[in-house]
């Protein structure tokens, strides 16, 4: 794009660094188109990379985190599963193995993660390969989620909430597969909204950056739900933001970009909506009301590994979640079509058999869909990565690829 400056929201200014939208589908295809066209290529230890350094991308409404579009077919299962992990606490890979298999190449053991950003916290201080860490019904280490709900609510100016990832002891000099990227979340409140801020060493524009905005803005907004406000902006700060020349996802997208013409996103091409979270608390304290959805994340992270191992999902349990937030027993419905849907892909020998359990998937998110989950941003990308694998592609209003 010749222009530094687009029109509306739409707005990228590499000169300052900064990139600024309502949401960050409308300015991801613009940045990618940026780099790949005004940045050389350098050496990395991970091969050649374009970079550019010290962005800004500030993102002016958080609860539209989805990204599609473009060529970029998202699993929004696995950015699910993350999401919930992530405010859980957890460290182990077992669960994210389920949503995306590559994730095990980043433990050390295979087991649990070095750096995973919720473990780190929700229980700073603590190391993750620590035999007790993968328990979590033990609190171990300082629970930094917990303490910036408490001096907020306390102190709604307060300027000093600022959370840890990074530990120098642990990762100044590591060899670690698992280095975290993300170092530094700040919150503040602001006109009666959460202001979020995150400081990040080394950002992939592609594997990196729409992962962030998401997981970044999950945990925001279940943060300033224990404290009854809204979301406000959502800025990453990523000191490198790069794009591997290995990575083909940033060519494909730059020619669905040029032949559209200008940055667009899931949101302005298809009738998708962001669906704000709903709880029924039974607490009235805000750090009370955390611990409550800290109980329900474990269940659904504890019925969706007990499907996954072949065993009974507990249906009480799941009634109860129903009770306790529309939104989450959606998510709890998503993520389970997702597991039955890998039970089955597992012993299909056909193509056709294939097909046949991804058409499936389809409608089973359509009935949710008429149950009240209607144009739903994460059911309309659910849908469109069942879509976008079908040998025989079928016609649909769905974003990805075909």
């Amino acid at each position: 794009m010749k222009d530094n400056i687009l029109p509306k929201t739409n707005c990228f200014i590499p000169d300052y660094g900064v990139a600024k939208a309502e949401n960050f589908g409308i300015i991801y295809p613009v940045i990618n188109n940026y780099i790949l066209n005004n940045k050389d290529l350098e050496e990395s230890r991970n091969g050649e990379v374009k970079e550019l350094l010290d962005v800004k991308t500030i993102i002016t409404n958080p609860y539209k985190r989805c990204t599609g579009g473009y060529g970029r077919d998202i699993n929004v299962f696995f950015l699910l599963a993350e999401a919930i992990w992530i405010v859980s606490g957890r460290s182990d890979v077992e669960f994210l193995n389920i949503f995306n298999s590559r994730m095990k190449d980043f433990s050390d053991d295979g087991i649990v993660f070095h750096a995973p950003y919720g473990f780190r916290l929700r229980h700073w201080g603590s190391r993750s390969d620590d035999p007790f860490s993968s328990n979590v019904s033990v609190q171990r280490g300082f629970d930094q989620v917990l303490e910036a709900i408490r001096i907020l609510y306390g102190n709604p100016n307060s300027r000093q909430v600022v959370m840890s990832i990074w530990n120098p002891v642990l990762d100044l000099g590591s060899k670690s597969r698992d280095i975290p990227c993300n170092d530094l979340v700040m919150f503040k409140i602001r006109n009666g909204k959460l202001i979020t801020t995150i400081a990040n060493r080394s950002n992939d524009l592609h594997w990196g950056l729409p992962t962030n905005v998401f997981q970044f803005s999950f945990l925001s907004e279940v943060i300033a739900s224990c404290l009854g406000i809204e979301l406000g902006t959502q800025t990453h700060n990523s000191q490198s933001l790069h794009i591997y020349n290995w990575n083909g996802t940033a060519d494909e997208m730059d020619e669905e970009f040029e032949k559209q013409g200008g940055g667009r996103s899931l949101y302005e091409s298809t009738p998708a909506e962001e669906k704000p979270m709903d709880f029924n608390f039974s607490h009235d304290v805000p750090t009370n009301k955390f611990i409550e959805i800290n109980y329900y994340f474990d269940l659904i992270i504890r019925n969706l590994l007990e499907d996954q191992r072949g065993g009974e999902v507990n249906k009480d349990e799941i009634k109860q979640l129903q009770e306790f937030s529309h939104f989450f027993h959606n998510v709890y419905r998503l993520l389970s079509i997702y597991v039955k849907y890998k039970q089955k892909n597992k012993v299909c020998k056909s193509v056709e058999e294939k097909d046949a359990i991804r058409k499936t998937a389809i409608s089973e998110i359509e009935l949710m869909e008429a149950e009240g989950a209607h144009d739903w941003d994460m059911a309309i990308l659910a849908k469109n990565f069942f879509a976008s694998r079908l040998t025989i592609p079928m016609k649909h209003d769905y974003l990805g690829k075909l």
